[in-house]
C-alpha cells in the first residue's frame, strides 16, 4: 500500500478529510473521542495488475501522524464485487460497510473512528473522491510505473 499523499501531495493537502472533534462544553456531555483534529490518510494498492477498488485509511491525529489510532478498509462497489474478490460472504459485506483492517493493530478508539467514517462516507461527494482518487492513483502508477521504486 502507497499513501496517496505519496503520488498527489498537494491534492492530498487539499482533499485528504480531516475532522475536528471539539471539547464539550458541558460537563455532563460524555466525550467519546479526545478533542482534538484527525486525518484519514488513504493509501492504495499498489499492484499494477489489481483492480480491487478499495481503499485503507489510517487515522492520526494532525499533529501525531506516526501514531495510527484506527486502520480503515473501505470499498466502494456492490458486495457482489467483493465476494468474487474475496471469496467470502462476510468480508464482502464489512468491506462494503467499512471495517477495522483485521491485519493491523487497533486503538482503543478504533471503533469509534469506523463510526465516524461510516458517517462521513455516507456524504456522495467524499464516496466519490475516493473513487477519484483511487482512478487517479493507478493511472498515474500505469504511466509512471518507476514510481513504485521512487515511493519504497
Amino acid at each position: 500500500m502507497i499513501p496517496f499523499h505519496r503520488l498527489f501531495p498537494e491534492l492530498a493537502q487539499r482533499e485528504t478529510r480531516c475532522v475536528h472533534v471539539g471539547a464539550s462544553p458541558d460537563p455532563r456531555v460524555e466525550q467519546i473521542l479526545p478533542a482534538d483534529e484527525y486525518a484519514f490518510l488513504e493509501f492504495y494498492c499498489e499492484k499494477p495488475d489489481c483492480d480491487c477498488r478499495r481503499v485503507f485509511l489510517m487515522v492520526v491525529r494532525k499533529g501525531d501522524p506516526d501514531h495510527v489510532l484506527a486502520s480503515i478498509e473501505y470499498g466502494w462497489e456492490k458486495e457482489s464485487f467483493y465476494r468474487n474478490y474475496f471469496w467470502d460472504e462476510e468480508e464482502a459485506r464489512q468491506t462494503v460497510r467499512g471495517r477495522l483492517d483485521p491485519i493491523n493493530e487497533q486503538s482503543e478508539f478504533a471503533e469509534d473512528f469506523l463510526v465516524l467514517f461510516r458517517q462521513m462516507v455516507a456524504d456522495v461527494r467524499y464516496n466519490l473522491r475516493l473513487r477519484r482518487h483511487y482512478r487517479m492513483f493507478k493511472e498515474e502508477l500505469a504511466r509512471h510505473p518507476e514510481k513504485l521504486k521512487e515511493s519504497g
